[in-house]
């Protein structure tokens, strides 16, 4: 069995909006994509003529997951920006055999300019690949067979895609703050005992340092350098 990325199809693909040479480098990937989809589906191998339908209904799919995974991603997204949303606008007519056409209808720019990363894209091939084991093969790769304690399997294609990216990208931000916080209490961490040591060469008593500490006025101590009492922060 050929693999997705070989399939090749000289269709031309025409969009209502236009896009980078990279965004229809991938779109032209999800298309041959959908052909290597539509080749091995049981349906279409018993009847042929079902071959187009079958395709473009699997490119939609796609555009319509990616675009969905792209909102739940932006803060800045409208309500109604969900997989219903994209489904009803997306339109695709095939104007010849080698010739289609992409209406993207009153689907925001921002979205549109975005929705077609290549990371993103080739997840989406690996978790819709007829072949292979759908979600539990894009967990393993994503989370480097660790899984993600707060995503539940389940739901439709782009539901279950979309939604485990979100959560994806939930548990990195969450990881990536906890890290960060660490730093942070490290940094103070070094930074205090080597006051501490500064103030403690100066002359100034244990008893003294110790009364700023719990006085929450450490980074003062810094500040005494002469045997002029500090008052405590307010």
């Amino acid at each position: 069995m050929q693999k997705p990325i070989s399939y090749v199809t000289q269709e031309q693909l025409q969009t209502s909006i236009p896009l980078t040479e990279e965004a229809q480098a991938l779109l032209h990937k999800l298309n041959a994509f959908a052909h290597y989809q539509a080749a091995h589906d049981y349906e279409v191998q018993c009847m042929p003529a079902k071959a187009t339908y079958n395709v473009n209904h699997e490119l939609k799919l796609a555009l319509v997951a990616l675009l969905t995974t792209c909102s739940l991603l932006d803060p800045r997204r409208e309500g109604w920006e969900a997989e219903a949303f994209f489904d009803r606008e997306i339109k695709i007519i095939q104007n010849s055999t080698m010739q289609k056409e992409i209406d993207f209808g009153q689907i925001r720019l921002f979205l549109l300019q975005n929705f077609l990363i290549p990371e993103v894209v080739d997840d989406w091939i690996l978790y819709r690949d007829v072949a292979g084991d759908g979600i539990h093969a894009l967990v393993d790769k994503k989370t480097a067979l660790q899984g993600l304690p707060t995503y539940a399997r389940g739901g439709g294609p782009v539901y279950e895609f979309s939604r485990f990216y979100r959560k994806l990208m939930e548990d990195k931000i969450a990881k990536k703050q906890a890290s960060q916080d660490d730093f942070k209490k490290m940094a103070m961490k070094t930074l205090s005992e080597q006051i501490v040591q500064q103030q403690l060469s100066a002359g100034h008593s244990a008893q003294e340092i110790l009364e700023h500490i719990m006085n929450e006025d450490l980074i003062t101590i810094g500040d005494c350098t002469t045997d002029k009492p500090l008052l405590p922060k307010k």
